[in-house]
């Protein structure tokens, strides 16, 4: 893919309150995972926790599959293959069950050496409540990073506030109407998780080494379709910011001197509802080519 071009990037949001899942389709579900993931899904305790475990592992590894099938069959389209080729790269296709992950320093998990080899796709997840959020994309150098966040009422967010935000974001924060910084500070956490995630370096990355301006933009839709279709909102454009290293322990973060804009970043905030927002952070600047689907459980993890 050269510089410029949209990169093709699959966002699906995943249901994670399925009170009518049968034990039938748990019991395949848990089929199509290996040993060592069937083992982690039998340690949770108490049955919702079991069943949202099984659950994140089975959207990943189906959607993984489905995925990678949909983006080699767009390259194909775009590429001028022989017959042999064509075949070659159709037959390629990778079952749930056979997918294989590694893990960073920090725990991010990433496709295996051979399965990325294989595929070229990266991925990052996120669950927060009823919802999981998963994006994919086949672009190997991407560093690629997803937050789906609730809004909780019982969260102390000024407790919060002076540990994990820089100066500039509390101050914009608390410039807000009182009835606003409680949906500012979800809309902030879930931007600033994207960002970590994206590096993969967890907390190892200061919160305050980095942080995000808000601003009002033309409001934008982004459809997931599927059988129960949802739309979210874009209402706000985000701007990264870096932190000088030698003024985050002063606390400096919105000295224009001290921070400067994240060269070669992009980051976005979707309202998924009055409940749940999301956000997206990689390291490109290219356009993207979304395609959002709201899966069906039932559909997807009975195949």
């Amino acid at each position: 893919m050269a510089a410029g071009d949209a990169i093709p990037l699959h966002l699906y949001l995943c249901p994670l309150n399925l009170p009518g899942l049968s034990s039938e389709l748990q019991a395949h579900m848990l089929d199509t995972l290996p040993m060592d993931e069937q083992q982690k899904v039998a340690r949770y305790r108490m049955a919702p926790a079991r069943e949202k475990g099984l659950l994140v592992r089975s959207y990943l590894r189906a959607l993984l599959s489905k995925a990678h099938t949909q983006l080699n069959q767009s390259s194909l389209n775009q590429s001028p293959l022989n017959q042999s080729q064509l075949n070659a790269d159709i037959d390629g296709a990778i079952a749930p069950g056979e997918w294989r992950f590694d893990y960073l320093d920090k725990g991010k998990p990433i496709l295996s050496k051979a399965f990325f080899v294989r595929s070229q796709l990266v991925f990052n997840l996120s669950h927060s409540g009823d919802y999981m959020l998963l994006a994919i994309a086949k672009s190997p150098r991407l560093e690629l990073g997803v937050d789906i966040e609730r809004l909780r009422q019982n969260t102390n967010i000024h407790a919060i506030l002076n540990h994990y935000f820089t100066r500039q974001e509390r101050e914009a924060l608390l410039a807000l109407p009182s009835a606003r910084q409680r949906e500012r500070f979800f809309d902030l956490w879930a931007l600033k998780e994207s960002y970590i995630k994206a590096k993969g370096l967890g907390l190892a990355l200061s919160l305050k080494s980095f942080f995000f301006e808000l601003s009002e933009t033309e409001h934008q839709a982004l459809n997931f379709k599927g059988l129960d279709t949802r739309q979210a909102r874009l209402e706000q454009a985000a701007r990264l910011f870096i932190v000088k290293e030698d003024s985050q322990q002063t606390d400096l973060g919105n000295d224009p001197q001290q921070a400067q804009p994240a060269a070669g970043w992009q980051s976005m905030l979707w309202q998924l509802d009055d409940e749940y927002r999301f956000a997206l952070s990689l390291s490109s600047t290219d356009p993207l080519d979304l395609r959002c689907e709201m899966v069906s459980a039932q559909a997807l993890l009975s195949k």
